[in-house]
């Protein structure tokens, strides 16, 4: 136990490093990449490999939703409140359907492997913490959101003089990089422990 609490650590630790130095345009695919290689070292327990995958194709959906808004919508929206409308709904569109199919993840599974194997029944020991954190993921994301409406009321047909007590309101804002960066970096840590338990206790049952 002490062991996986220093990992979590070093991980979240890791996730405020980059966050700090990376912009959401190499984050994003850095995320993608660390997830793409799990996805491959899972390939020997279906279990692990179908939960990796969700995570994988849900961040790199993600992460051309970022480019594709970057690089395709901002250029031609002249207003911050409009673009950070839908950077922080794209975001919180994705972290719903992470924490959707997670939620079905057991559908999913069948689906995919048509009912053939008996590894996606059993349970995977890194899904209820992955709920938890995905959950903290929409938190974020719709509070980001919300507090970008709050800080630009006036826009909003809200008097000036009400609307600019609000205008300082930017703890989402400002950290918005940090805040996401830790939770998903413990998601990729807290697949690869599962993997881990799951693959050192296949032979035990063998």
């Amino acid at each position: 136990m002490r062991s996986l609490f220093s990992l979590a650590l070093l991980a979240s630790v890791f996730a405020l490093v980059l966050a700090s130095v990376a912009q959401a345009t190499v984050f994003e695919p850095i995320t993608c990449i660390m997830l793409f290689i799990l996805t491959f070292l899972s390939k020997s327990d279906e279990n692990s490999l179908l939960l990796t995958l969700i995570f994988a194709v849900v961040f790199a959906l993600d992460a051309v939703l970022v480019f594709g808004l970057k690089y395709g919508v901002f250029p031609v929206v002249e207003s911050y409140f409009i673009e950070n409308i839908y950077a922080y709904g794209a975001q919180l569109a994705v972290s719903l359907l992470l924490l959707f199919l997670l939620r079905h993840r057991m559908t999913v599974a069948v689906i995919l492997t048509r009912g053939k194997s008996a590894s996606v029944f059993e349970k995977n020991y890194a899904e209820g913490p992955l709920y938890l954190l995905v959950i903290m993921l929409v938190f974020i994301d719709f509070m980001a959101l919300m507090e970008n409406f709050l800080r630009n009321l006036d826009r909003m047909g809200v008097d000036e003089e009400v609307a600019k007590a609000f205008w300082e309101v930017t703890f989402f804002f400002d950290y918005f990089a940090y805040l996401k960066a830790v939770p998903i970096i413990l998601c990729i840590t807290l697949l690869y422990v599962g993997l881990i338990v799951r693959t050192k206790r296949q032979p035990i049952q063998n």
